[in-house]
């Protein structure tokens, strides 16, 4: 119930400010008659879609033999072009703009067309080895299948899996060798992730400005953001000899973070950068108490500054929100 927004709406419509049926309808929202469940249908249909991959995905693999490999891959295509076929039906014309919210299950039915789009691909490399040791090279193209259907469809869930995958494609083409993984390469694997998160946030500034696609901004920086910092963050706790030089450079990215998110009201990209800036200090603060024999006092000091970082979290959200 809010009073002062059901006073406000009857004034509007008493001096005629406001014609009577979205009049209606705002005072069914302010005095709580109708409530929205967008969030908790979108919640449930991508549960819905992860759990009927995830059933799939073990059909095919205790079946897959007697079924055969071919009819399997048949199977898969078929059925993710029904899903690209209802995705095309159902479209908006294509805009650098954002499309009109289309129905709540658009986004699902896209998403499940290009997860059997790569379970396809995977199972036929899995049958085939058509790339044979450059199997890798599949994940890139599933990234780019996903890019083209967010630009085309408008959509932010398919920019996600676009997203990740290629992160994914990343990690996969360092740390693979001859088709299989080998012990690991890190020091790649690290810069990897900075490379990319810098390339993600540079992309998704330059199309804000460029006016294509402009609110897709939070997936291209958040994303970018988690792997930027997450790639210094592995330079501090991960590099012996060099984790100062990983430190300070962590330091500056979350200042510039933390900077440019509070005066642009971004609260996620504050806390990010936060989050990012006290987990790098803590190196320091065990560096500081290596030689103290006193586990209790660590936990203390860890849990101390914990809290304040969550309470500078919430100050500055609630001043970011207040101006």
């Amino acid at each position: 119930m809010q009073p002062e927004v059901i006073q406000a709406i009857g004034t509007l419509r008493e001096k005629g400010i406001l014609p009577d049926p979205p009049a209606s309808h705002l005072l069914r929202i302010a005095r709580g008659d109708l409530v929205s469940v967008r969030l908790e249908i979108r919640t449930l249909l991508y549960a819905g879609v992860l759990l009927l991959t995830t059933g799939i995905g073990l059909f095919v693999k205790e079946h897959g033999e007697r079924i055969g490999p071919g009819v399997v891959a048949a199977a898969l295509g078929l059925a993710a072009a029904a899903c690209f076929l209802h995705v095309v039906r159902h479209a908006a014309p294509f805009t650098w703009e954002k499309s009109p919210d289309p129905a709540a299950a658009f986004d699902y039915v896209l998403l499940l067309g290009l997860l059997l789009v790569a379970a396809d691909l995977a199972w036929i490399e899995v049958r085939l080895s058509v790339l044979g040791e450059n199997w890798p090279w599949h994940l890139l193209a599933v990234a780019l299948v996903c890019l083209a259907a967010a630009f085309r469809w408008d959509s932010a869930v398919a920019l996600g899996l676009s997203l990740s995958t290629f992160a994914a494609w990343r990690g996969v083409s360092v740390n693979v060798l001859k088709g299989a993984l080998g012990p690991g390469r890190p020091e790649e694997t690290r810069w990897n992730a900075v490379v990319c998160g810098l390339a993600f946030v540079a992309l998704g500034m330059a199309l804000v400005r460029a006016g294509k696609k402009a609110h897709f901004e939070e997936v291209w920086i958040n994303f970018g953001l988690l792997l930027l910092l997450g790639g210094l963050l592995s330079g501090v706790f991960g590099d012996r000899s060099l984790w100062g030089i990983w430190l300070a450079a962590l330091a500056a990215v979350s200042a510039v973070v933390i900077w440019r998110a509070y005066r642009a009201g971004k609260t996620l990209y504050f806390a990010e950068g936060v989050v990012a800036a006290y987990l790098g200090s803590l190196r320091l603060l065990f560096e500081a108490f290596r030689n103290v024999h006193s586990g209790s006092a660590f936990a203390l000091v860890v849990a101390g500054s914990a809290a304040g970082v969550l309470a500078l979290i919430v100050g500055a959200h609630r001043r970011m929100k207040a101006s």
